[in-house]
């Protein structure tokens, strides 16, 4: 029996080369046909997996925070349906600390978002370059905190041991990282 439901959005805005997750980038999405086919999806597994209220509920992918506010609201109200939630659920939503997604901040969280899981990878503009990641270190730091206004619980990812990390410079970074009030890094 199912307590916990995972959800995966395999689209980004760009493919990260360290990337080995089923993600793609796409010029557009059929929003309808995957909603009914996670939809469908949903209903499956409740069939062989139902009868306990889900703890927890975790949008991954991908970037699901592209994700339109309003798919997330229909999975999670077949979600519930289906299975009842738990009084206290965690519903994750990772999310890219991008200008654009950061600005479904709000909309995701009225469609029951509760955490927010933001793909940082690192506070360091040349790293993130080396990355290939699509934001600044201003822009996550931004994200970051118009996150934590709209998620009662908020999280971000650091990527560590890239060329010329030293302990001690993790040491620095994470201690700094760590006072930004996250309560889980």
């Amino acid at each position: 029996m199912a307590r916990a439901l995972y959800i995966h959005w395999p689209f980004c805005a760009k493919k990260c080369p360290y990337c080995d997750f089923n993600s793609h980038v796409r010029d557009g999405v059929d929003v309808a046909a995957w909603e009914a086919a996670l939809i469908a999806d949903l209903r499956a597994e409740a069939a062989v997996a139902g009868g306990m209220a889900l703890t927890s509920i975790f949008f991954g992918g991908g970037t699901p925070s592209l994700m339109p506010p309003a798919l997330v609201a229909a999975l999670l109200t077949e979600a519930e349906r289906l299975w009842g939630f738990v009084p206290e659920i965690e519903i994750t939503l990772e999310a890219n600390p991008s200008s654009v997604e950061a600005g479904n901040f709000a909309a995701l969280a009225s469609a029951g978002i509760n955490r927010v899981s933001l793909g940082v990878q690192s506070l360091d503009d040349a790293e993130l370059r080396f990355l290939g990641r699509l934001h600044g270190a201003k822009e996550a730091l931004a994200a970051l905190d118009t996150a934590q206004q709209h998620f009662k619980r908020v999280s971000f990812d650091l990527i560590y041991a890239l060329p010329g990390h030293t302990p001690e410079l993790w040491h620095d970074r994470l201690t700094r990282e760590l006072s930004f009030g996250t309560g889980h890094l």
